[in-house]
């Protein structure tokens, strides 16, 4: 494209010089090849257009000072620099209108994309209802059978041991429940940084007690509150959970969970070693499902939008082997 927009503008430069150079009524057609440079090329190719425009432009009043033009040079200055004044003009607004459009079409993609995982994730809501329904009755007849094993005189430590993993399960399907109101409700609660931070090296320490986690509290003595609700911390809890198991296929188990607040914000950043992953894995990860051995990066997904319906953010960065998740909410209050 750009080969033959230059050889258009040579050969058109040709022509008017042959018929009349600025003083032929038809010079506006130079404009053509400029328009169609800035509206289907990128920058620098464009503007290579616009350069050759100009100095052909430029080189016809060369060829015409050197004529027996003279008392006409005056009426050729104007013409040349009305055409190198026009064509700066059309450029700067082709060019200002494609950044626009390109604005306009980056949002609509990104509204589109958006959509399409709302809508995998109603569908994945939809399905963790229906299962939580539907276990409901097994759960109970499951805990009339314990209980009356239970007070049977030939218990086993067995069946003790299975109670007491039964009664896990039945905390965190009312705690999935519990969850499931604040959602549907919309109850956010101001909730206390510090009491989060507590609140995850305890659930992690009971999900996954061989998790070797480091945390580093890196904040000063004040804390913050941050508007959430129940949903909050299972996400916070789904990253680490997720460094923890990339971390453990390298071999090197080791994760580092930092915690600071910086400018307004709570950052809470997730470092872990973890297999390489293509830049455009990166980028989607957490925006939409990434197919990989470990799985769909559902979690990843579902975690970036409980966080976003908090005003929050999660960016993904690698660095050779290294990852480095960074989770930012805002803080409402400083205490």
């Amino acid at each position: 494209m750009l080969t033959l927009l230059l050889l258009e503008v040579v050969l058109l430069n040709g022509i008017i010089a042959l018929n009349g150079a600025a003083s032929n009524p038809f010079s506006a057609v130079l404009l053509v090849p400029v328009v169609m440079a800035f509206m289907v090329l990128p920058w620098w190719p464009a503007a290579s257009i616009l350069a050759t425009s100009i100095s052909a432009q430029l080189i016809q009043l060369l060829i015409l000072q050197l004529s027996e033009h003279g008392q006409m040079l005056h009426h050729y200055y104007g013409m040349v620099f009305g055409f190198v004044l026009t064509s700066l003009i059309v450029a700067a607004v082709v060019t200002y209108f494609r950044q626009q459009l390109q604005q306009r079409e980056d949002a609509i993609r990104s509204l589109r994309e958006r959509q399409l995982r709302n809508e995998q994730l109603l569908a994945i809501g939809t399905a963790a209802a229906q299962l939580t329904h539907d276990v409901a009755t097994p759960v109970q007849s499951i805990h009339l059978l314990l209980e009356e094993a239970l007070e049977s005189p030939t218990t086993t430590p067995l069946i003790k041991e299975i109670a007491t993993q039964f009664h896990r399960i039945e905390q965190q399907l009312a705690q999935w429940r519990s969850v499931a109101d604040d959602v549907r409700e919309q109850r956010n609660v101001v909730m206390d940084v510090r009491k989060i931070w507590r609140s995850l090296q305890h659930l992690l320490l009971v999900a996954r007690p061989e998790a070797l986690l480091q945390w580093q509290w890196l904040a000063t003595d004040d804390t913050a509150l941050i508007k959430a609700d129940g949903t909050l911390l299972p996400a916070l809890t789904n990253i680490v959970i997720n460094a923890s198991e990339a971390a453990e296929q390298t071999g090197q188990p080791q994760v580092t969970v930092r915690s600071q607040l910086h400018q307004g914000e709570w950052l809470l950043e997730v470092i872990n070693l973890a297999e390489p992953l293509s830049p455009l894995a990166i980028q989607k990860l957490g925006l939409a499902f990434v197919e990989s051995k470990a799985g769909h990066g559902i979690g990843a997904v579902l975690s970036n939008a409980t966080i976003e319906k908090f005003g929050g953010s999660v960016h993904w960065q690698q660095q050779n082997s290294e990852v480095l998740t960074v989770i930012s909410l805002p803080v409402v209050a400083n205490v």
